[in-house]
C-alpha cells in the first residue's frame, strides 16, 4: 500500500453473474488489498474468467443453478480462516467498503478487532463505467451495515447470519470507534437492470431459501420493485 498505515488485507468476495460490476469492485480492493478470492457460485456470463484475468483466485462454491444462503453462510463463515493477515474484508461482488472521506481503508487507525459500517445503499439510474465513485448517490440504509472487516487472528468465529447482516462474532471482540462506510450497488443502473437482477435470483432460489424463507424479497411484483426504486431514488444524495 502506498498511502497510510502498513496493513496487510485480505479480500473474499463472493460472486454470481457480475461481469458489468465486479471488474470494478476487484479495481477498488486492488488499491489496499494483498490478495482477493474470489467465490464464485457457478457464473455463466463470464466473470469469474474476467476475476481470473484480473490476478484473483477464484473458487467455485455451491451448486450449479441454485442460490442456496446456506452455502453462503458456510463461505462467509470459514473462507477467512487460513488468512495471516491483518485484516479480512468478507463481502458481496456488489458491496465495497471504505473510509467517511472516501479514503482507503489502509488509512484507518488498526487498533479495533472489528470495524463498524454505516451501510449506504446506492441508488441511481447511473451505472459507473471506469471506478465505482463516479456513482455513489444514496442514502443511509442500517440493514447494511455489515461487520466485513475484522482480524483474522483476534476473531475466532465470525458467525454470519443468513444475509451476514447480523453476526455473533467470537474471540477478542472490539468494535472501532471509526464508522467506515459500506456502499451497496444493486440499485445502481436503473430499475430494469434490478427487475432483471430480481427475476434471475428468483429463477434460482433453492428449496432450502424457500424453506426458510430466505431472499423473499426476490419474490416482489414488478410494479412494487418500481414503485420502491422511485421512493428511493427520490431520497437519494451522494456520498461526503
Amino acid at each position: 500500500m502506498e498511502r497510510g498505515i502498513s496493513m496487510i488485507v485480505d479480500a473474499f468476495i463472493i460472486s454470481w453473474n457480475e461481469r458489468d460490476l465486479l471488474p470494478l469492485t476487484i479495481k477498488h480492493y486492488k488499491s489496499f488489498c494483498r490478495s482477493i478470492t474470489i467465490f464464485d457460485n457457478y457464473s455463466n456470463d463470464g466473470s469469474d474468467k474476467i476475476a481470473d484475468q484480473m490476478g484473483c483466485n477464484v473458487v467455485k462454491f455451491g451448486v450449479k443453478g441454485q442460490l442456496n444462503d446456506g452455502h453462503y453462510l458456510e463461505v462467509k463463515n470459514n473462507c477467512w480462516k487460513a488468512s495471516d493477515a491483518d485484516y479480512v474484508i468478507v463481502c458481496d461482488a456488489d458491496e465495497i467498503l471504505t473510509g467517511r472521506a472516501v479514503e482507503p481503508v489502509s488509512e484507518m487507525n488498526p487498533s479495533p478487532s472489528i470495524y463498524k459500517t454505516q451501510g449506504w445503499q446506492v441508488t441511481s439510474n447511473r451505472f459507473p463505467e471506469n471506478d465505482l465513485f463516479e456513482v455513489t448517490d444514496g442514502f443511509p440504509f442500517d440493514n447494511y451495515s455489515k461487520s466485513v472487516m475484522f482480524s483474522p487472528t483476534r476473531i475466532k468465529e465470525i458467525n454470519y447470519r443468513p444475509g451476514a447482516h447480523l453476526c455473533d462474532p467470537i474471540g477478542d471482540v472490539v468494535y472501532s470507534d471509526e464508522t467506515l462506510y459500506l456502499l451497496h450497488y444493486r440499485q445502481a443502473g436503473g430499475v430494469e437492470r434490478l427487475i432483471r437482477r430480481y427475476k434471475s435470483y428468483m429463477q434460482r432460489m433453492s428449496m432450502f431459501n424457500r424453506k426458510h424463507g430466505y431472499g423473499i424479497h426476490y419474490r416482489q411484483r414488478e410494479e412494487q420493485i418500481r414503485s420502491n426504486y422511485k421512493r428511493d431514488l427520490l431520497k437519494s444524495k451522494p456520498l461526503g
